[in-house]
């Protein structure tokens, strides 16, 4: 079975021996990979449809050490889970899973994260939770990129720019960020292009060019 290079590089932030929870697990294929590499890692895969439970628990069934749960969100975590992977959603999806049952978070120690979307949203909540920002990778894969994050547990106040949160903590480091950055700003180019005639969009329009500037310069500094 291919794995894909977004599923790999979310699999390389977990190691060994971890406790896993994956919220949005899908059909499985990063339980298959992190039970490829690591034998004595346990796993938690969590999804609220039942279609996608389907495949999951024929991909997943008689393995000793995954649990599957047909539920939503992280209520069904266990409390010695360690490592929570939120992956596949949306941003503000991903907040409001956080928001819905915080107390779950009492015992993770590491969080990753692939947003398609709105990941701005989930930085700063994730923060606001006590964690910092470890580290921020770019998969470009099927014409698409992704952004993964990894969040350590870390009560100290961490305090980050608005282009930190905005944009990735040093993600300008990542050979991709060339082009990942240039495909933002495309994008915005793209909306202000639509939008130019409308009266209206003008404050949006302002906005969109503040952010391209800042896009260009971020990490020149």
């Amino acid at each position: 079975m291919a794995i894909s290079a977004r599923i790999r590089a979310i699999g390389e932030f977990i190691s060994a021996g971890e406790k896993v929870a994956d919220v949005g697990a899908d059909h499985g294929y990063l339980e298959l990979y992190l039970l490829a590499k690591h034998s004595d890692i346990f796993i938690t895969a969590i999804e609220n449809k039942k279609g996608p439970y389907s495949i999951l628990d024929n991909n997943l069934r008689g393995f000793k050490n995954i649990k599957l749960s047909l539920s939503d969100g992280i209520s069904a975590i266990d409390k010695d889970t360690t490592t929570l992977v939120l992956a596949g959603m949306g941003g503000l999806n991903i907040k409001k899973i956080l928001d819905k049952k915080p107390e779950k978070l009492e015992s993770i120690t590491k969080v990753i994260v692939d947003a398609h979307r709105d990941i701005d949203v989930v930085r700063k909540s994730l923060v606001d939770y006590g964690f910092r920002i470890a580290k921020e990778i770019i998969v470009y894969e099927d014409n698409k990129y992704y952004v993964i994050n990894e969040f350590i547990r870390d009560d100290k106040n961490h305090s980050y720019s608005e282009d930190e949160i905005e944009f990735g903590y040093r993600i300008y480091s990542d050979k991709l960020w060339p082009e990942y950055r240039n495909y933002l700003i495309e994008v915005n180019n793209r909306t202000i292009e639509k939008v130019k005639d409308n009266p209206k969009s003008q404050n949006k329009i302002l906005k969109l060019k503040n952010i391209n500037e800042r896009l260009m310069n971020y990490g020149k500094e």
